[in-house]
């Protein structure tokens, strides 16, 4: 399998090394240059459910965990298209650590809701990886100065490793739920540092095998109030445009199964020109050039069709622009999109392949095919996506905080 280059599509936007070097194209060929250690790790990413220290340190040497943190804190604060493509070549080389690295370069996009001094305590270093789980699952009693926490935590991709976990939950006062005005539950996200929590090897599943999604606790925890958000209300404290939409980390998705999907399709490029079936050689049969030219242009659109929407979101952000409703639906449809047509191409030449390349241990292929459809399982790709994003462009706004 050949490394996966960057495109012309890219922005090429970021900040100058102290070398003059566009950070940017730095962390994306650092990222490249790491695709061979990632993917010599496969083996041991499997059965280890979790990423092996010589992968996580290929990402965080290579700037992955920084992507997100703003130039005022010395972080590149990389433009959303060149974030994209980070992460997908890391999932090229690996589905499971193109998640891990998605999820733990969200550090910039959580804390640009809290004081930048709290911030900046609480990342000392900007290589630090960041997971967790926002939805509110826990409960967070108020008490003097800030809340006593304590809950369980499913899908922590890259628990394990990660220095802070944010944890969603709902607020009680004197054991109380307490609602907002228009009767939902109130709801706070907490920043929990690694010797606070408790990870439970929970973590066994189809695909992304590696990305160490165990659940994890945490009991009776005090959280002072400046280490909690609420990730809608919350007034956002960082101008950049990289900030503005609140859900603008959720793209990088996306890049993870274009990633795993493009990495699937130049597999089968190679098995096709040495394998042999009962019918002759594999490159000259029909049914394999014509699933390998239609993967190839749905992953090839669906990607371009990504850049060219978060280009345009940017853009929009930078001017100091509010988002169209249109935007904000074309925003996720892309995003879906791109799960769809990934999973959709993985299984075309995954079938084309045949028995030998695809589902005998180990195989890449069949590696593929889980990852994506792990990915594609996520609630960001949900089928509901289409009936909001689709509502939007009719101009009705579900109010929906993802969207």
């Amino acid at each position: 399998m050949s490394e996966v280059q960057s495109s012309p599509a890219s922005s090429g936007n970021g900040v100058s090394g102290t070398d003059g070097q566009d950070e940017g194209e730095r962390i994306l060929a650092a990222a490249i240059a790491a695709q061979p250690v990632i993917r010599g790790a496969a083996a041991e990413i499997e059965s280890g459910r979790t990423l092996p220290p010589v992968v996580v340190e290929a990402m965080r040497d290579a700037g992955v965990f920084r992507m997100s943190t703003p130039r005022d804190r010395g972080g590149p604060e990389l433009d959303p298209m060149r974030q994209f493509e980070v992460i997908e070549a890391i999932a090229y080389a690996d589905g499971s650590a193109g998640w891990c690295a998605y999820i733990n370069s969200t550090s910039g996009f959580f804390t640009s809701v809290i004081d930048q001094d709290v911030a900046r305590e609480l990342y000392p270093t900007i290589d630090i990886a960041t997971g967790g789980m926002p939805v509110p699952v826990g409960r967070a009693e108020r008490v003097e100065g800030g809340y006593r926490i304590s809950g369980r935590w499913t899908f922590g991709s890259g628990v394990m490793h990660a220095g802070w976990m944010v944890c969603g939950c709902t607020i009680t006062v004197d054991g109380e739920p307490q609602t907002l005005e228009d009767g939902r539950p109130e709801a706070i996200t907490c920043f929990v540092s690694s010797d606070q929590f408790e990870v439970l090897d929970t973590w066994n599943a189809m695909g992304m095998r590696g990305s160490g999604s165990h659940d994890f606790t945490v009991t009776d925890l005090f959280v002072p109030f400046e280490r909690t958000f609420d990730m809608v209300r919350s007034e956002i404290q960082n101008p950049a445009p990289l900030f503005a939409l609140r859900t603008m980390f959720l793209f990088n998705h996306a890049a993870v199964a274009i990633g795993v999907a493009r990495a699937a399709i130049d597999e089968f490029t190679e098995v096709a020109k040495t394998k042999r079936t009962m019918w002759g050689a594999l490159v000259d049969l029909d049914f394999a050039r014509i699933a390998l030219a239609e993967a190839t242009a749905k992953v090839g659109a669906a990607r371009a069709y990504c850049l060219q929407t978060l280009s345009d979101v940017y853009d929009t952000l930078s001017r100091g622009e509010e988002l169209t409703l249109e935007q904000r639906a074309t925003y996720r449809i892309a995003l879906t999109h791109a799960h769809r047509a990934s999973v959709e191409a993985v299984d075309a030449v995954f079938h084309a392949a045949g028995t030998t390349p695809a589902v005998r241990l180990p195989s890449v292929l069949e590696r593929c095919f889980r990852d994506v459809h792990v990915a594609n399982a996520h609630v960001v790709a949900a089928p509901m996506t289409y009936v909001i994003a689709g509502g939007m462009l009719l101009g009705v706004d579900s109010g929906d905080p993802l969207y």
